[in-house]
């Protein structure tokens, strides 16, 4: 049972006030951890401005502050999924108390956006990667095309007939030899010339990476999971009471708890 829900039940409307409170303290909290910090940034064509962030540590600090206050709470999780501009710090904990789990569930989302660094390096970086992709724009497509030619002679010297780009792709896929002489063919006729464009590419990007700045945008407000999947930036704070071992009762009822176990949970949440 999750609290917060409407319930006719009295033991789990006591809980739900109990709740609220927390939730209340939760939020003042959330409000502490995400104040705006202005940082200088730099936008791709080298404007600089001011830009709101803010601490993304204070808030995995203050899990690691849960987890570490709830000692007689077990720590199921605690994980972020990394994706590129949504992602999700959260933390999971359990207590049991007789026959019945409380579970602890706390979310944050928020969106990532990433700006540069106001450094002249990363002006200096970027026209050295225009400058190199202009010198190799030509080069890397006669070289492409030169490899196209060594991987049509080299199958064809090896039986194949007829050939086309879905067959081309199945060979391959079934052949890792075929693929292994085709690739050291290609480097032999073209110097390597064509990994080392490639190569030099991506480390100019790896270079530019460097002097990337995450900015984090996060509401301090309590969302719920269905806003949470649709990706609404904020919080979720989750309490459930459940009993173990009765996955059958979809109803939950304080009915059969006794008056001891019901003060241990009230303690517990």
């Amino acid at each position: 049972m999750r609290l917060g829900l409407d319930t006719e039940d009295k033991f789990l409307i006591k809980l739900n006030e109990i709740n609220e409170q927390i939730q209340d303290i939760f939020l003042i909290e959330a409000k502490k951890m995400t104040e705006k910090i202005p940082v200088d940034v730099m936008l791709q064509d080298g404007t600089a401005k001011k830009q709101d962030t803010c601490s993304m540590e204070m808030i995995k600090a203050f899990y690691d502050k849960i987890a570490k206050k709830l000692t007689n709470w077990t720590l199921q999780t605690i994980s972020t999924t990394n994706n590129e501009d949504l992602r999700r710090d959260f933390i999971k904990m359990h207590a049991i108390v007789d026959d019945y789990r409380i579970l602890l569930h706390i979310s944050t989302q928020y969106h990532v956006l990433l700006y540069y660094k106001p450094d002249y390096q990363v002006m200096k970086k970027q026209k050295e990667l225009a400058d190199f992709l202009t010198m190799t724009e030509k080069n890397e497509k006669k070289l492409a095309e030169k490899s196209d030619q060594v991987i049509l002679k080299k199958l064809k010297d090896e039986g194949y007939k007829d050939l086309n780009p879905e067959n081309l792709f199945e060979i391959f896929f079934k052949d890792d030899k075929i693929m292994e002489n085709v690739t050291k063919e290609i480097d032999k006729q073209t110097d390597g010339d064509l990994n080392k464009i490639y190569e030099q590419k991506q480390s100019l990007l790896k270079e530019l990476d460097n002097f990337l700045l995450e900015i984090y945008q996060i509401e301090p407000v309590l969302i719920d999971e269905t806003r949470l999947v649709t990706g609404e930036e904020g919080f979720v704070f989750n309490l459930d009471v459940e009993q173990i071992n009765d996955e059958q009762s979809k109803q939950f009822s304080s009915d059969k708890m006794s008056e001891e176990i019901k003060k241990n949970i009230t303690v517990r949440v």
